[in-house]
């Protein structure tokens, strides 16, 4: 069973390792895989270090670090949601998006916002997201809005 808790600056290589393995794990876009490899280039732990300051970064543990999420409450937005693949179809990630919401309803947000890939749109529609404006099927991104209260 994962743990969830609020992330550390000495989680920033996990979160970072994570980060890699799910990104690596998705289809390749319009740019193919060397998009995808040119955006990585540009990542690394000091990324997350900064955005820490900023924003909510909660962890999913079991056995290390398995995923992670987090929420910028200025812009009353989901940011990240990342899972390792090795651990897809596990909820893990419903698990992460329920304590982000849950620290958004903390802090007074109504509405929760976050920006979908396309891979990921179901996902989100799944946990109660819809998106906002309303795209096509098979688009390649969504804006998408959740009422919490």
């Amino acid at each position: 069973m994962v743990n969830l808790r609020i992330a550390t600056e000495a989680d920033c290589e996990e979160i970072y390792r994570v980060q890699m393995a799910a990104v690596r794990n998705l289809p390749g876009g319009a740019e193919g895989k060397a998009g995808i490899e040119k955006w990585l280039a540009g990542q690394q732990p000091s990324v997350y270090r900064h955005s820490m300051a900023e924003e909510s970064f909660v962890v999913a543990e079991d056995d290390g670090i398995v995923g992670w999420g987090a929420l910028s409450v200025p812009k009353q937005e989901i940011t990240n949601v990342f899972v390792d693949p090795a651990f897809h179809r596990q909820r893990i990630g419903t698990a992460i998006l329920a304590k982000l919401e849950l620290l958004a309803g903390e802090a007074g947000i109504d509405v929760v916002q976050l920006q979908a890939t396309g891979t990921a749109i179901d996902f989100y529609s799944a946990n109660g997201y819809r998106p906002d404006p309303p795209v096509a099927p098979g688009a390649d991104w969504a804006l998408m809005k959740k009422r919490l209260a």
